[in-house]
């Protein structure tokens, strides 16, 4: 193979490793066992099979003759050692974590007679430095700065009238997901998942949020009321800006791209990194908006803090249960936009 990519997708990789993963993910019927996966949702199984599809590309790229090997043979030391190397000068720590984590998982689903505990330990190691490591980075921006930044850049594009309609859409599009990811900072499979129809519901003067178990990482739906300082701007989006971006595309998605069509979930990723790098001067990813929120209520709003396991959507919060929590998913999301509308004052 040549310019092998850094994931290698589920159709190229080795006949074996094919075998295992559709074992591990196979469905009961009268005369196969369940595989130790099938529980899964197919969102946990994608980023599983992107890990997987990682740690093949580095074999195929560096070590070949491994791929002719038994696939659990290739986990030892030796190979997950160089691979920990290579992914390190390229990737952040969690992300390294999370890569030879995902072996695990799979190795120890696969042959749970075996003795992984070697490489639990070297995941063990690696979330350690992880940790320590996002201790050094706090982002300096609260979540009130940036909704106020979304509201201000919202009215600006509105009565800015020498842009051309789709650069108006487009500017007006990145500021409300702005805004909106830092009122309700859902995870980006959430964000990218949410449909006019199913998951913004009309009431009255606004809206109300739904997102369906399958959505949620904690396999949980769950009910949010839409920011109320957003409504207007949704409604103009709806009417205005996202008919411009669309060009006539029959398209459910709720945020849609330049061409009229759902955003991809890479392609959302590069595009908001330079979206925050550009206005904030920092190239931030969907998921460090949850940061931002949850560091924001533990500083200004300490006596609140049990609102973070509801407003990120986590079934237990250790450091809420250490303070208060009594906050509802509704109540929750009113307490952080009073804190906004304080911040805003």
């Amino acid at each position: 193979m040549t310019d092998i990519p850094l994931v290698l997708k589920i159709d190229d990789w080795p006949s074996p490793d094919k075998a295992l993963w559709y074992s591990l993910f196979e469905k009961a019927d009268l005369f196969d066992d369940t595989g130790q996966l099938a529980h899964w949702r197919s969102g946990s199984q994608q980023m599983l099979r992107q890990a997987y599809g990682q740690w093949l590309s580095f074999l195929a790229r560096n070590h070949d003759q491994a791929l002719l090997e038994a696939p659990l043979t290739r986990v030892r030391p030796d190979l997950v050692g160089q691979y920990i190397k290579e992914c390190q000068l390229r990737l952040a720590p969690q992300t390294v974590y999370n890569l030879v984590t995902d072996i695990c998982i799979l190795a120890r689903a696969a042959a749970p007679e075996l003795d992984w505990a070697w490489l639990h330990r070297v995941a063990k190691r690696l979330a350690h430095k992880a940790d320590s490591d996002s201790l050094k980075a706090r982002i300096p921006l609260t979540a009130g700065q940036i909704f106020d930044w979304s509201l201000r850049r919202m009215a600006a594009i509105q009565s800015d009238q020498t842009r051309s309609e789709k650069k108006r859409a487009i500017h007006f599009r990145d500021a409300l997901i702005i805004g909106f990811l830092i009122a309700r900072p859902v995870r980006k499979r959430a964000l990218l998942a949410m449909n006019v129809d199913q998951h913004l519901n009309k009431r009255g003067q606004g809206f109300s949020l739904y997102f369906p178990k399958e959505d949620m990482k904690d396999g949980r739906s769950r009910e949010y009321p839409f920011p109320e300082k957003l409504a207007a701007s949704m409604f103009e989006y709806l009417d205005v800006h996202r008919p411009v971006l669309l060009g006539g595309n029959d398209e459910a998605g709720l945020w849609v791209n330049y061409y009229g069509k759902r955003f991809a979930y890479d392609g959302f990723t590069r595009m908001f990194g330079k979206l925050t790098e550009a206005h904030f001067g920092f190239h931030l990813r969907p998921h460090s908006f949850r940061h931002i929120v949850a560091t924001s209520i533990a500083e200004f709003d300490p006596a609140h803090v049990g609102i973070i396991r509801d407003i990120l959507g986590h079934a237990t919060l250790d450091m809420a249960e250490r303070h208060y929590n009594c906050a509802t998913q509704i109540s929750s999301c009113n307490a952080l936009q009073l804190l906004y509308a304080a911040y805003l004052r």
